[in-house]
């Protein structure tokens, strides 16, 4: 016994769908281009007040590099170097299993 389909959801158009993974493709393409470009001054500085802003507001914050990277949509190297500035700068301090939370955490 063969049953038939009523409802007919889409046509399969092979280029119609290339063309559409294409242009994601580029598009996430161009915007890690942009995201991984050299560190700038201004930039950094609006994420670090980013950054420390997160952690006053939830106190029991703790991230691995991995999700901080995820949290705040930053490259490894970026994200490994802002939160070492807040470590050197007494606001962060790292566990011995890695995880990045305040300083003043234990206090």
């Amino acid at each position: 016994m063969t049953h038939e389909c009523r409802f007919r959801i889409a046509a399969v158009h092979e280029s119609a769908y290339a063309s559409i993974m294409e242009e994601q493709m580029n598009t996430t393409v161009t915007a890690r281009a942009i995201v991984s470009r050299a560190h700038e001054p201004r930039r950094d500085a609006a994420l670090l007040r980013r950054i420390r802003s997160e952690y006053r507001e939830m106190p029991g914050h703790a991230l691995s590099i991995r999700q901080a990277q995820r949290m705040w949509n930053l490259p490894r190297n970026d994200c490994e170097r802002l939160l070492g500035e807040l470590v050197d700068a007494g606001f962060l301090s790292c566990t011995e299993l890695g995880f990045f939370v305040r300083a003043d955490a234990g206090a």
